[in-house]
């Protein structure tokens, strides 16, 4: 009898628990993108992880994380699979696809770069028309890089790829986000440590969640980002995430 009891009254707490432990949310996470969204092992992990998943929490929201290619991410976002995804430049090619929040997740500077001894400086968009520039698969650089048909892009699907074809001489240049490109040279010195040079910067954009436009629960899930990225904006923890990537 007691044993019944016991069990009985353990069915109620875990319904309880359950029902008040509020709504969870699946969300793409790019699996190669570090020191912002990686995923060693297929578990996510990085600094736009920890600034998305304590946004929601904020909300009173769980959020999941789904290891996915950044192209893939955001191609089953755009088609309802996914509820969001991140980290998206909202340029003109994309913007209208998907929904977005009031803010960005950060801010940062998209280089180029070139072999080592390069003596090139303070390049931007329009010194590099005409010449070979390599890009990973999908992503943006910003608007005015984006929508420049004169370069002549070499597609790679990693980064690291695009630079051992800079340094094999098989492309002039190669477009890279700031602390990813350092994040990369120190993750494997003895290939890349020395071999290139920043000689430009083609954009400083703003990096966003971008959620689904039919998904079931995006436009909920946007809001409820919304409410709780204004609180982490407004309390020391956004600096604390920050400073535990990137120093």
């Amino acid at each position: 009898m007691c044993r019944v009891l016991l069990l009985t009254i353990l069915a109620v707490l875990l319904t309880v628990s359950h029902a008040c432990a509020g709504p969870t949310v699946v969300i793409g996470a790019e699996d190669d993108w570090a020191p912002y969204s990686s995923a060693p092992q297929q578990h996510p992990q990085g600094f736009a992880v920890d600034v998305v998943r304590e946004a929601f929490a904020l909300a009173g929201v769980r959020a999941e994380f789904r290891a996915l290619p950044y192209s893939r991410c955001m191609a089953e976002t755009r088609a309802g699979q996914l509820t969001a995804c991140f980290d998206a430049v909202p340029n003109s090619l994309i913007r209208p696809f998907y929904l977005w929040p009031r803010m960005p997740l950060f801010s940062t500077r998209m280089n180029i770069y070139a072999r080592s001894g390069s003596r090139q400086r303070g390049l931007r968009t329009k010194d590099l028309e005409g010449h070979t520039v390599g890009v990973q698969r999908d992503y943006e650089y910003g608007e005015e890089f984006d929508v420049n048909t004169q370069i002549r892009r070499r597609v790679v699907d990693k980064n690291e790829y695009g630079f051992r074809m800079l340094m094999a001489d098989r492309i002039e240049y190669m477009a890279a986000e700031e602390r990813i490109a350092r994040a990369l040279f120190r993750s494997k010195p003895d290939e890349f440590a020395g071999r290139f040079t920043l000689v430009g910067t083609v954009a400083t954009p703003d990096l966003f969640i971008a959620f689904s436009k039919s998904a079931p629960d995006s436009r909920e899930m946007l809001g409820k980002f919304n409410e709780g990225y204004d609180k982490l904006l407004n309390s020391p923890r956004y600096k604390q995430i920050e400073d535990r990537w990137f120093k």
